[in-house]
């Protein structure tokens, strides 16, 4: 188990919570969310040449003789990339040694308290088999989210996905894509989700019923997330298309962006190739910046408020706590240093693309 699916992975805040261990954290509840991919049981002072990350290392501390070896193993132990440590009590000591507590507290390592009576073996047991049942999960994922990327694409009808919407429980009547980095998926996301799920090159695909339930999914995994607008299934390719699309834009700007929020300038601007707006960095921005550097003017302030207003040059002369006439005589001066007039209803574009492609100072 790689850990490279998050939603598929486990970690070992989630170990903690399996019952036949009765695990419990000693220290280092800082390391809580770090997945766990194997378990390895070892005696060794030094495990760390035998480790190759992510294990939760088993020992009933038989090298842990006194306070300096238990700080040089946790210390080892963590070179190696390991995820935990499981203390096995009783057959050594009573309980866990506290040097090796406090080491492992100070190194963010997770130190947990094995019960005497839990065999090493059943971790490993316990993960094969966990690894198996992850493999054909993900591999469901995955031809789910194939079917979903060519029905997006016009390449399966979306009546190939009918019977599998009615086996989830959805209505058919709105049904929304939503779209997320599965990294940000949490562990068992499929419970009491109530939907169809597909990953496709890192990102993950829910189909499920209402955009309010997309987007309440969406906020409680604080992760950027892309919302289609809702339909039946004949509409499921252009919600899929349009939850992919926003979820770029989400992926800038954060948060969650619905399909509504696509048809925006902003949207558009940053979905362009940067080099196509150099250009009008060039041309309109930079010079008239330029200008106001060599004459402490204000043109770019003065563009920046008639845009925001609309284009109304009394609007914006209020704003700015200008005579109309001086607020003229500056957009003048802009038209001269740019090319563009900004009482020009095509120039103003070209004017507003200029400010939206550099930052504000």
């Amino acid at each position: 188990m790689t850990g490279e699916v998050r939603g598929l992975r486990l970690t070992v805040r989630d170990l903690l919570e399996v019952p036949r261990f009765r695990l419990r954290l000693v220290a280092g509840a800082a390391g809580l969310d770090r997945p766990v991919r194997w378990a390895h049981s070892t005696e060794l002072l030094d495990p760390s040449s035998y480790l190759r990350g992510n294990e939760v290392v088993l020992t009933v501390g038989a090298s842990l003789s006194d306070p300096g070896r238990c700080v040089e193993f946790a210390r080892a132990v963590s070179a190696g990339n390991a995820s935990a440590i499981g203390y096995g009590i009783g057959d050594v000591t009573a309980q866990v040694p506290r040097a090796l507590a406090e080491e492992c507290e100070r190194l963010g390592l997770p130190l947990l308290e094995v019960p005497q009576e839990v065999p090493f073996p059943s971790f490993t047991e316990w993960l094969a088999e966990r690894l198996a049942a992850t493999r054909e999960e993900r591999h469901d994922r995955e031809e789910m989210g194939r079917l979903l990327g060519l029905v997006r694409d016009g390449l399966a009808l979306p009546e190939a996905l009918r019977d599998r919407v009615e086996r989830a429980g959805l209505s058919g009547e709105t049904l929304v894509a939503m779209a997320v980095p599965v990294r940000v998926l949490p562990e068992g996301v499929d419970a009491g989700v109530g939907g169809l799920l597909g990953f496709e090159d890192g990102t993950a695909v829910l189909v499920v019923d209402g955009e309010e339930r997309a987007v309440t999914l969406a906020k409680t995994w604080s992760g950027p997330a892309g919302v289609g607008s809702p339909g039946r299934l004949k509409h499921l390719p252009r919600s899929i298309s349009e939850a992919c699309t926003a979820l770029e834009s989400a992926r800038r700007s954060g948060g969650v962006v619905r399909a509504a929020d696509l048809a925006t300038f902003q949207v558009l601007l940053e979905r362009l190739d940067p080099e196509w707006l150099t250009p009008f960095v060039d041309q309109i921005a930079r010079p008239l910046a330029d200008h106001d550097v060599a004459h402490s003017g204000r043109l770019v302030e003065t563009l920046r408020a008639f845009l925001a207003t609309g284009g109304s040059v009394g609007a914006a002369s209020r704003s700015l706590d200008l005579h109309p006439n001086t607020l003229r005589h500056r957009l003048s001066r802009i038209e001269a240093i740019t090319g563009r007039n900004p009482l020009s209803f095509e120039d103003r574009i070209a004017l507003a693309v200029a400010m939206r492609a550099v930052p504000r100072s």
